[in-house]
């Protein structure tokens, strides 16, 4: 084997693309090697089963992927506003996704997991994980309850998430989108300050 780093790459490289055109069910693994030019065996070198496969990639197209900034402890001092930094997060987010084939595979995955018990753990814990920071990071900006954060970074990231399905059926940018979508967080933000 030449370089056995580039063969699991391209193994990875070609079941992305194939499970964001035809679904984690229906693409094969006999369909992801022929396509990779590799053999059967040399799949199972790298990977014990196609649902080994299938949970690295679900993982690396997880929203939590998408908005880096949160892992970073120091990031909130370069932008000194709640508003100025969920417009950074959302745009990190979007372009994440804009990568259509990373959208593809997270809806692809969002219908999956529950018939695939370890895809559902890795979504729940990672979708808990990126909760839990985005409500973190609105308490250092405003002072509301935990879970008025909380419900706030839901109503952010479940719009961006929805944006994506619904791209086509907007007569607006996505810079207007974001910036909406920041207003009404602040907006529902305020009013949970003043109750």
């Amino acid at each position: 084997m030449k370089n056995p780093g580039k063969t699991r790459e391209r193994i990875v490289r070609v079941a992305t693309e194939l499970f964001a055109n035809k679904g984690f069910d229906r693409a094969t693994v006999d369909e992801i090697v022929a396509k990779a030019g590799v053999a059967k065996g040399t799949f199972y070198l790298y990977f014990r089963s196609k649902e080994d496969l299938i949970k690295e990639i679900a993982f690396d197209v997880m929203p939590i992927m998408a908005m880096p900034s949160l892992q970073d402890p120091y990031i909130t001092v370069n932008y000194p506003t709640l508003e100025s930094y969920l417009i950074h997060l959302g745009k990190e987010f979007l372009s994440f996704y804009s990568k259509g084939y990373r959208a593809e595979l997270f809806f692809h995955m969002l219908s999956l997991r529950r018939r695939m018990p370890a895809v559902d753990e890795i979504y729940k814990q990672a979708c808990s994980e990126l909760l839990r920071e985005g409500a973190r990071r609105i308490s250092a900006y405003i002072k509301v309850s935990f879970e008025d954060a909380l419900i706030s970074f839901q109503i952010f990231l479940a719009s961006l998430i929805h944006y994506f399905h619904a791209r086509e059926c907007l007569d607006f940018s996505e810079e207007y989108f974001l910036k909406r979508v920041v207003r009404v967080v602040l907006h529902h933000l305020k009013l949970s300050v003043s109750v």
